[in-house]
């Protein structure tokens, strides 16, 4: 039989000739069950803790207030104004079986109104119950805004829906008459007309406002409200 030479033999995966290999594991193993231990005691732990809810600082003020005064007024103990309050309150109560029902209060006259007031009410076209409901309540407004003029594109023209009516009703009132300037054409609003009227040459912005102006004076209004 023949001897095998020791260099020739593969050295077992588990062989550790120089002994250094257990202490290093036998450390790690140790290393790992002290925090295991510790990450278990601290799970066990907050377990049995009570949450504590963290409360704000004007709160626990207002605390510490209310239990002083629990303490200046115990419970059972009623203070002297809430004494009086209650005897006044059956002295009255008394007063009103003696007397019988207290007679009614004279109404009290409405202030005057301002001499600078503006109470503005407006005009729908066409309603046969605007006009009526505006000589009903003349004596209470101070201006009339009519819906009359309209701009329908982007050149300035005007569309004019005028009630000969109301000039001379205004006038015979002390009425301020206001017509309305809106873009409303029927159902439609023209948006663009107002724009391209904004950003267009200042030559037809002048023929513009001079056509409202025209418009205002035959009406002989006090201005316009625009919409």
């Amino acid at each position: 039989m023949h001897d095998i030479p020791p260099n020739a033999l593969t050295p077992f995966v588990f062989s550790d000739p120089a002994g250094k290999r257990w202490p290093r594991l036998r450390l790690i193993l140790l290393v790992t069950g002290m925090l295991f231990f510790l990450g278990t005691v601290l799970f066990v732990q907050t377990l049995f803790v009570a949450p504590q809810m963290q409360v704000p600082f004007a709160l626990r003020q207002l605390k510490g207030q209310l239990k002083a005064l629990q303490k200046e007024n115990p419970a059972g103990q009623v203070a002297p104004s809430s004494l009086l309050w209650q005897k006044f309150g059956a002295a009255r109560q008394a007063a009103k079986k003696l007397g019988g029902a207290t007679p009614p209060l004279p109404a009290r006259p409405k202030k005057k109104s301002p001499d600078n007031e503006v109470r503005l009410a407006f005009y729908t076209n066409g309603d046969p119950y605007s006009y009526a409901s505006l000589e009903q309540h003349a004596a209470q407004i101070t201006h009339l805004c009519p819906e009359w003029i309209a701009v329908t594109n982007g050149l300035g023209d005007l569309q004019i829906d005028a009630d000969a009516r109301l000039p001379k009703f205004a006038a015979s009132k002390g009425i301020a008459l206001m017509p309305l300037l809106t873009n409303l054409v029927g159902d439609s609003w023209q948006p663009e007309a107002i724009e391209n009227l904004a950003h267009g040459p200042a030559d037809r912005q002048d023929r513009f406002i001079r056509s409202v102006l025209a418009v205002l004076r035959n009406a002989r209004a006090a201005g316009v409200v625009i919409d």
